[in-house]
């Protein structure tokens, strides 16, 4: 019994420096083993995911689009699809607000006037941010 205990002693001693260097090189791989264990038992809150978020190019591109229809509204257009395409383009300012860090409340604000002059005010933000995307207005008078 004393020479088993001894033998095992040495075999021990003789892989501890083993454990100690695989562990060292695989520290990276043991911290995320023990993060994923102690977010299973919720000892740790869950990761969040980062939503990707589109480029600026197409967040100006969909302004421009939503923007000219907004303005250019056709007579005989229902309440429900005009409401809608303010919605998307409330929607698409709120993006383009997220991506270029520009403070805005219009998603916190019910229909009507706070929400149009909050509209204005995001707009002329996102312009003064840089961000190009009203086209001007055609000319009623031109033939």
């Amino acid at each position: 019994m004393g020479l088993a205990l001894g033998v095992a002693g040495i075999a021990l001693t003789a892989l501890l420096p083993v454990v100690i260097i695989w562990t060292l090189l695989h520290l990276d791989r043991l911290g995320g083993w023990v993060v994923a264990g102690l977010r299973r038992c919720r000892l740790l809150p869950r990761e969040r995911q980062e939503i990707p978020r589109p480029p600026v190019e197409r967040l100006a591109a969909d302004l421009r689009r939503l923007s000219a229809a907004a303005r250019e509204v056709p007579r005989g257009m229902s309440h429900a699809r005009r409401k809608g395409l303010l919605l998307a383009y409330d929607d698409a300012l709120v993006a383009a607000c997220r991506a270029l860090d520009v403070p805005q409340s219009l998603d916190a604000l019910p229909a009507g006037l706070d929400r149009d002059l909050e509209r204005l005010r995001v707009e002329a933000a996102l312009e003064s941010a840089g961000l190009r995307f009203r086209t001007p207005r055609k000319r009623q008078d031109t033939p």
